[in-house]
């Protein structure tokens, strides 16, 4: 689901980029990294941190959004080269085959797919066995989802820290780390380190 303009400004704004910055970093250091070379971003709208992840640490980024203005931006300003480059994709019919990615990453972006369960589905499917996917996320608190997933689920996903964590080990993701930071009267702030079950292929539960 494409962002409003005001969202956009918001999640573009420069205390957002560094507050990404600080908060992908803190949860890479919960991964071995050596053997990460190829590595997805859903949703990364101007593109700043796969190009941040690509300078930093010589991995071949790709980020994809499904917006084309954003992703036209990207490319104006961050400069695609032989290790960033940007796609306009849907993260729930990801154009990749099978155990492509290292590591996959979504910042603020599962909670704007009204079809976040598929989205899921499809980041398992592009990452190789042992791949790990990161992600900072706004949940719901439990009433909120309750009584108002019907109403406002065509509008982004609406779900809680234990439905997200639940649909990832559904889909045979093992969480290495969670963490939920700043909690809202309906929301709340979480990121989540997980990992694909070595030898599982893509034969989900």
């Amino acid at each position: 689901m494409k962002l409003t303009e005001i969202e956009k400004a918001y999640v573009n704004s420069s205390w957002q980029v560094k507050r990404n910055f600080k908060i992908a970093e803190d949860l890479l250091t919960q991964i071995d990294l050596s053997n990460v070379k190829n590595v997805l971003e859903i949703g990364c709208g101007v593109g700043v941190l796969s190009s941040y992840l690509a300078d930093k640490y010589s991995w071949s980024v790709t980020g994809i959004d499904i917006d084309s203005e954003q992703i036209e931006i990207a490319r104006r300003d961050q400069a695609e080269n032989e290790y960033l480059k940007f796609v306009e994709a849907d993260a729930t019919n990801l154009p990749y085959g099978d155990d492509d990615f290292d590591l996959v990453l979504s910042f603020d972006v599962l909670h704007h797919i009204p079809d976040w369960v598929g989205a899921i589905g499809e980041i398992y499917r592009v990452l190789k066995p042992d791949g790990f996917y990161v992600l900072n996320d706004l949940a719901f608190s439990s009433f909120l989802v309750k009584n108002f997933r019907g109403l406002l689920s065509k509008f982004g996903g609406l779900f809680t820290v234990d439905e997200f964590s639940h649909q990832l080990k559904v889909n045979n993701f093992d969480v290495v780390y969670e963490e939920k930071a700043n909690n809202f009267l309906l929301t709340r702030d979480f990121s989540i380190v997980s990992q694909k079950s070595p030898n599982t292929s893509n034969t989900r539960a």
